[in-house]
């Protein structure tokens, strides 16, 4: 798979094939880090990925969250006619206008493309929004285990309807699970709840995506310590992580690829709060984490958030620079 265009480093790099060099990319900044930067100096005729060389992720465009999109759905555990309201896999808007044209000129230039593969984890289909909808779904776990998992099931086949759709028109690089079941003390259910309630779906949505060659299965989530869970998402397909807003030591990525090999490719994991201080943090939190992890391969070394406003450009700018020597000297 060596090679030079974004894709082939890509999957190149994650997969263990060999690229040229491992693939420059970061998230992109809100508008409000921008504005900060180009009053110190950031150029304001020049996009933030041309302007550092970085290699852009594109989506598919396929929208699997309940309806309407990115609002609560606590009535999903109690009124059974509410499922069809949020999960119609008919609904227009939830594949983007002109996705198979789009996705198969990004292929033909060589551009990284991927697809959600899930609407939020388990708890987004128990219908958590917040703290009351989130005591409704634990409760259930315990009182009503048949009725969470007929819902699951459900919420998944809408999934694998949705993503066949899709897969069978374009071709993509990865596929992205989103699990936010835990804060920095570990998940809020058990490992056994979760092998239970959550597993049998990842296994049949990985099946899919292995129907289709998607090489790459890479669970997305922030901030809190999944390390309990993970050996069963690791059997049951995972095989890449992208962790934001490290704030357990259990998830800092040189421990996680002790623990799980280089067969778990890994995104992101350096320190991103470390360049809001000064030139000595930000050479520290790159040199903690990237060159060990370069070394053992499959990682794209990034920051473990998108540059917030409180990051001054010069700091930026720095650990881009520091990046960019690491990549020269192989």
């Amino acid at each position: 798979m060596r090679g030079n265009d974004q894709r082939q480093r890509f999957l190149g790099t994650l997969l263990g094939d060999g690229a040229d060099r491992f693939p420059f990319f970061d998230l992109e900044p809100e508008e409000d880090t921008l504005r900060r930067w180009r009053h110190e100096g950031f150029p304001r005729n020049r996009s933030f990925s041309d302007y550092f060389n970085l290699e852009t992720h594109h989506s598919v465009g396929l929208m699997l969250r309940s309806y309407p999109f990115y609002q609560k759905a606590p009535d999903l555990l109690h009124d059974p006619s509410s499922f069809k309201r949020h999960y119609n896999p008919d609904q227009r808007s939830r594949y983007a206008k002109g996705f198979v044209e789009r996705s198969q000129h990004l292929h033909q230039e060589g551009r990284v493309l991927y697809v959600d593969a899930s609407g939020g984890g388990l708890l987004q289909m128990l219908g958590v929004g917040d703290w009351d909808s989130l005591v409704s779904a634990c409760v259930a776990l315990v009182d009503r285990p048949q009725m969470v998992e007929d819902l699951v099931n459900k919420t998944t086949d809408f999934y694998c309807v949705c993503l066949e759709r899709v897969l069978s028109k374009v071709s993509v690089d990865y596929a992205s699970f989103y699990e936010p079941i835990a804060y920095n003390m570990g998940p809020v259910i058990s490992p056994g709840m979760f092998e239970r309630f959550a597993i049998p779906g990842y296994k049949k949505v990985i099946d899919l995506l292995e129907k289709y060659h998607i090489p790459l299965r890479i669970l997305c989530t922030t901030g809190g310590d999944l390390t309990p869970l993970l050996p069963s998402l690791i059997d049951a397909g995972i095989n890449g992580l992208w962790i934001s807003n490290i704030s357990s030591a259990g998830m800092e990525y040189p421990k996680l690829r002790r623990q799980f090999g280089s067969d778990v490719a890994l995104i992101g994991g350096i320190d991103s709060t470390a360049l809001a201080r000064d030139e000595a943090a930000v050479r520290k939190a790159v040199e903690k984490t990237a060159p060990e992890l370069l070394e053992s391969g499959h990682y794209l070394p990034c920051l473990d958030d998108r540059p917030r406003s409180n990051i001054p450009f010069a700091n930026y700018r720095l650990y881009r620079h520091i990046l960019d020597e690491i990549a020269q000297k192989g």
